[in-house]
């Protein structure tokens, strides 16, 4: 903790710095409906929260952090808030066991936005990053280090690869759950796909329909089968998806070179400054000009940021996530040079979270949280 202050002196001057910097203070609630964070956390999370059951036995929790609950309140009063500038300081409550229950202590803001566009300039995450540095100069703090990632980048990485769209879907959706992304990329390197073979296996066998035949064929053959044994899905459906699976198969040995790139992609590590040399670099040690939309992505991105940022070192990585996965573009954390491995900021992007929690337009949202117990 910085010099004597207390946990509730450094919430005081968090919160009146942001007020100073045009932030409205508000206080979100301490209980929250627990299924959210399932959703963007997976159950995993289950094992770090104080869980209890309300009045109508729906399961609720002591907030685990305090991003879904601004953009709760402000989603249920988002008329009062005409510049969406929230900020907030407070505690939050972990657990990973019963011997290490806990609260602790975040102050932070959020920027959030309705019928929003994407900027590509990016200038929201450059005012978010210079606003978290100015906060921490403010109490004293000014040597740290910024780690940046952007999995904007590697889901434009994903779209370039020769890989079923299911597939990229999947390493997308669970590129924050580490265990089970690298158990995907094992599945990859066995080969993946719905081949010939079965297809033959369900036509022939099954259904008794030649493997050769035309779509018209197939359709007005389909309708002679007992619909029951189709569920609700439509002739047309299950056609496409036969044609879809025979189409999209991966081979072990196609497979273990894709998982080869996606492992070398995540290997990137460098100074910001240096990412768009670094992607060319990679791309043409892939000899492979299918990535050229990464390099200009990355080029722009690490070119804009740096721009607004200044002299400043800032470390890229691509191999970088939180365990909150509701993030969806730029993430970034500051650790204390005094105390390394000391996270005492952590923030980003997450448009996708406002929409999941229920607003009905385009939405941007940025933000970060200090944690206080860490200063």
């Amino acid at each position: 903790m910085s010099g004597n202050q207390s946990i509730q002196e450094l919430n005081n001057k968090f919160k009146e710095f942001f007020l100073l910097e045009g932030f409205k203070y508000i206080e979100p609630p301490l209980v929250v409906n627990s299924d959210i964070y399932f959703e963007t956390s997976g159950e995993q999370i289950r094992k770090d929260m104080f869980l209890v059951s309300s009045a109508h036995g729906l399961e609720m929790c002591l907030r685990p952090d305090l991003t879904i609950p601004t953009c709760q309140t402000y989603l249920q009063n988002n008329y009062k808030f005409d510049q969406a500038k929230l900020c907030y300081s407070g505690p939050i409550f972990r657990s990973g066991n019963i011997d290490k229950s806990i609260e602790l202590n975040q102050s932070g803001i959020e920027i959030l936005r309705a019928n929003t566009d994407k900027d590509d300039n990016y200038q929201e995450e450059i005012e978010i990053i210079n606003l978290a540095i100015k906060t921490l100069n403010n109490i004293n703090k000014v040597n740290f280090d910024i780690n940046l990632g952007n999995i904007s980048i590697f889901i434009e990485f994903l779209n370039c690869l020769d890989l079923p769209q299911r597939w990229k879907d999947r390493l997308r959706r669970h590129f924050f759950r580490r265990d089970y992304f690298e158990s995907l990329l094992k599945r990859i390197e066995l080969g993946i796909g719905f081949n010939e073979a079965r297809k033959e296996d369900v036509l022939k066998t099954h259904l008794g329909i030649k493997v050769d035949i035309s779509d018209s064929e197939l359709k007005q053959r389909l309708v002679n089968i007992n619909p029951i044994e189709f569920g609700e899905r439509s002739i047309e459906d299950i056609i496409k998806r036969l044609n879809i699976k025979s189409e999209t198969i991966i081979s072990s040995e196609k497979g273990i070179e894709i998982v080869r790139m996606i492992r070398s992609f995540l290997s990137i590590d460098c100074e910001l400054g240096q990412l768009a040399n670094t992607m060319s670099n990679f791309t043409n040690q892939e000899d492979a000009k299918q990535f050229d939309t990464v390099v200009q992505l990355a080029s722009n991105f690490s070119q804009k940021i740096k721009l607004g940022i200044g002299s400043r070192d800032i470390n890229f990585k691509t191999d970088f996530g939180h365990s909150i996965e509701y993030y969806d573009g730029i993430m970034f954390e500051i650790e204390d040079k005094d105390n390394q491995n000391n996270k005492v900021v952590v923030g980003g992007r997450y448009d996708a979270l406002l929409i999941n929690l229920g607003l009905d337009s385009n939405a941007s949202a940025i933000g970060f949280a200090i944690n206080n117990n860490n200063i």
